[in-house]
């Protein structure tokens, strides 16, 4: 099998990695939620005739920020005859510079820098062999960037995968294959485990690698395959299909919409009510039965979306003000057919005091966020929010002052018990 492999990706030249807009992780994110906050760089895809990556460097937490220092290697994915060079750094943040000598990135000044927030933007160039600027780089050549230490406040990153984060630069085709997709599925959860995710393609393909990489501190627990033409890969986090030839020749499988493979996703147990996580593909590498990469014209990410069940206020915890949330939400729905949840969020300042709902904000959007927690908040399950969700809530609540606390157990295992 491997030896099929090598041959279908060698065949396809450098189908490398099919970027879309993801998380590179630090430690923070791949990892476990670390203390201080780390770095995170984003995979980055230009159409061919380009040769300037942009790309944006932010930070796994928000900080106060008075110096930093970022050691980067561009280089060519498996090698090759061209260059890639950090040719400059801008600072994008209001109290600070930032400076690149010999690949090494140095920020100064002070600032507050928000979780996800563009700290810098790092140029790197493309030349050819003899050192001028390329100008026809082949579809499909990929580079990376890696970050090989980094200080952030003068205290040094000692994780390995803090130190070994790495971006993905790619050179897309100018015309994606038309109907064929890549996606994975987004879901809303009350739970911190078991979340599955499933992971659909819809094209026709000889060969399909690709890896997958989880945000925020959230894991991978296991992959399993709905297809049995795909295999795991031996990392554990990806998928392969790639069939022995016929005779000398590879063979398009059509593959219509069709779940090739399920993700078994955990969250960090410190996760907190309103914060999402992506998963994302790492690269996608595809290839035809005449050895052409194959661009999907969709290539779709996971939007998971943790909301602690029944809290209508993203506040980590089951109050009485949930419910009041809940009727108010209930009664601009029965009248006006709209959502009120985002102005009662605005007007408590939960959408800029809190961290994690301003990144989930601005990584999926208000829609996505109100929606899962309609969704958690939905304690009677009949697919809408009503009086009677805020009725739950209140028994819990009175449930739990009678029997002191703790006795009464989490909402969630209370809203469970109510079923039996």
């Amino acid at each position: 099998m491997k030896k099929v492999i090598s041959v279908a990706t060698t065949a396809a030249m450098t189908l490398s990695m099919l970027s879309v807009p993801a998380m590179i992780c630090s430690a923070a994110e791949d990892t476990a939620a670390a203390s201080a906050a780390s770095f995170v760089v984003k995979d980055q895809s230009i159409i061919k005739g380009i040769t300037t990556f942009t790309v944006p460097v932010s930070l796994s937490k928000s900080t106060t920020l008075t110096s930093a220092e970022l050691k980067l290697s561009p280089e060519m994915q498996f090698g090759g005859t061209y260059k890639a060079v950090v040719d400059s750094v801008e600072a994008k943040v209001d109290g600070l510079t930032a400076s690149v000598k010999d690949n090494t990135v140095t920020v100064t000044g002070s600032a507050d820098v928000k979780k996800g927030q563009t700290l810098l933007n790092v140029t790197v160039k493309i030349f050819d062999k003899s050192g001028n600027a390329a100008s026809a780089i082949p579809e499909n050549t990929s580079f990376l960037l890696k970050v090989n230490s980094a200080k952030i406040n003068d205290v040094a990153a000692t994780d390995a995968e803090n130190a070994d984060a790495t971006a993905v630069l790619f050179i897309s085709a100018q015309n994606a294959t038309e109907g064929s997709s890549f996606t994975l599925g987004s879901v809303n959860t009350t739970t911190k485990s078991e979340i599955k995710v499933p992971v659909t393609l819809n094209g026709s393909y000889a060969a399909v690698n690709t890896r997958f990489r989880v945000t925020n501190g959230a894991k991978i627990k296991s992959i399993e395959l709905k297809n049995d033409k795909f295999v795991i890969s031996d990392d554990k986090n990806g998928i392969l299909y790639a069939p022995v030839p016929q005779g000398d020749k590879l063979v398009d499988t059509k593959f219509d919409n069709e779940v090739v493979a399920e993700l078994t996703i955990e969250l960090p147990e410190d996760a907190v009510s309103g914060q999402s996580f992506q998963v994302v593909p790492k690269f996608f590498e595809g290839v035809n039965s005449t050895y052409t990469a194959i661009a999907p014209a969709k290539i779709e990410s996971s939007d998971i979306i943790y909301v602690l069940k029944g809290d209508t206020n993203l506040s980590n915890k089951i109050e009485q003000v949930d419910a009041t949330y809940i009727l108010r939400e209930a009664l601009e729905l029965d009248m006006n057919k709209k959502t009120l949840l985002p102005s009662l969020w605005e007007q408590d300042k939960t959408l800029t005091n809190n961290d994690e709902v301003a990144a989930t904000v601005d990584t999926v959007g208000i829609e996505k966020l109100t929606a899962a927690v309609q969704y958690a908040v939905d304690s009677n399950e009949d697919t809408k929010v009503n009086p009677a969700d805020a009725t739950f809530i209140l028994r819990y609540l009175l449930d739990k002052s009678v029997k002191k606390a703790e006795a009464a157990g989490s909402f969630d295992a209370y809203v469970e018990s109510l079923k039996k």
